[in-house]
């Protein structure tokens, strides 16, 4: 981008660049194509899950191996799927709500979606184990409210950043 304006001002400098059309569109479509990147990688990890499941299909594993590998595997699977950021699912919605609203738009409706999904899996959690007993359900739930709750002290810190540049 190019200078177009400075002005020296009692409260400090302000640039304006000088942006065409072209140069603009230019720069959103560098900046869809990394989030495309981040998309294929954040789907990589549930990929590996599948190609493992697969994989040890096609070896003659007793039936008890199998079924571990396969039950730990799929638990893996949708544990990375739910669409909480940072987890992989909620990287995948992050990177497509990017590339259709925008940076601040797709942070904003991540928070919200992650918020709701970790309010079902509470919910849904407490049924599960009020009725089995498993400890390891809860501490499941624990370390998803811990890692939502540090991501949305990030969104807070954006947020006023964003509205103090806005300004």
């Amino acid at each position: 981008m190019k200078p177009e304006k400075i002005e020296i001002m009692p409260y400090g400098l302000a640039i304006s660049f000088q942006l065409t059309p072209k140069d603009y569109n230019r720069k959103i479509k560098q900046g869809n194509q990394l989030e495309v990147k981040k998309i294929l990688v954040a789907m990589a990890g549930p990929v590996t899950n599948i190609i493992i499941i697969v994989l040890a299909l096609q070896f003659n594993f007793n039936v008890f191996e199998g079924l571990m590998i396969l039950y730990a595997n799929l638990l893996l699977i949708l544990f990375n799927l739910l669409p909480i950021y940072p987890l992989d699912g909620g990287r995948m919605i992050k990177g497509i709500l990017h590339i259709y609203f925008g940076k601040r738009k797709a942070e904003k409706y991540i928070n919200c979606i992650s918020f709701v999904t970790l309010m079902l899996v509470t919910f849904a959690s407490s049924i599960v184990i009020y009725m089995v007993h498993n400890i390891a359900i809860f501490l499941m739930v624990l370390v998803l409210w811990g890692i939502f709750i540090k991501e949305d002290r990030l969104y807070e810190k954006r947020n006023k950043i964003y509205e103090l540049v806005k300004y």
